[in-house]
């Protein structure tokens, strides 16, 4: 049986229409709580950020604070930001629901590898009726899963018991995952980033109805070996 570990934001989900909104509004409750006047990151400033772990984020947009601030400021904007997924905000890509259900009817695992908060993903997941593929419990970056690497690993390790596993994302963390873990990648042209993080894989789809073709040929390859 094969396992697919999926990126999330940019890979099935785009956040692109509310983050700015949701960063925005983060860093105005964190200003009213402690009384305190920061600089408000721009659209452009938030949007190139969108993708990388989340705590790397707030690292970038607010050298000047200390830690604690930080990790305020990322809670503070996660919680707006599930709350307008929630509400309808946001986009599904196309063709998502659709190919996540012919996966999971073939028999494939489906799993979230994503450098996100567990309120946003479980908000994506469970507003589009996606919770019901992905096998429990979700896992995300944590104080013992550094990064995105450490979740392939620890799914290599601990949940797919020598089956074949590919990443689908489609930033640069998603390739540097699967290359560290020796796995397949199929990258997401349609993703935030574009072909320019992806560029020269081997496999890359330019919708999300292609990735069970692409599964397939992978599949393939690794039974010949």
């Amino acid at each position: 049986m094969t396992c697919v570990a999926f990126d999330i934001d940019g890979t099935i989900y785009d956040c692109g229409d509310i983050v700015v909104d949701a960063f925005q509004e983060g860093a105005r409750r964190f200003g009213e709580l402690h009384r305190a006047d920061i600089a408000t990151p721009s659209r452009e400033e938030i949007l190139q950020h969108v993708g990388i772990p989340t705590d790397e984020i707030f690292v970038n947009l607010y050298p000047l604070l200390g830690a604690a601030a930080q990790r305020e400021l990322n809670d503070l904007s996660m919680e707006s930001l599930s709350a307008l997924v929630r509400d309808g905000g946001g986009i599904l890509y196309e063709g998502v629901r659709e190919t996540i259900t012919q996966l999971f009817t073939e028999g494939k695992r489906i799993l979230a590898a994503s450098n996100g908060k567990l309120p946003y993903i479980k908000a994506i997941l469970e507003t589009y009726g996606l919770v019901e593929f992905f096998e429990e419990p979700l896992v995300v970056v944590d104080d013992e899963l550094n990064d995105k690497s450490d979740i392939v690993r620890h799914y290599l390790d601990h949940r797919c018991n020598g089956e074949l596993l590919i990443m689908v994302g489609d930033r640069e963390s998603d390739v540097r995952a699967a290359k560290v873990n020796g796995v397949p990648f199929i990258g997401c042209a349609f993703g935030h980033a574009g072909t320019e993080e992806i560029r020269g894989e081997r496999w890359i789809v330019e919708d999300f109805s292609e990735i069970p073709d692409v599964v397939k040929a992978i599949e393939d390859m690794d039974v010949l070996g």
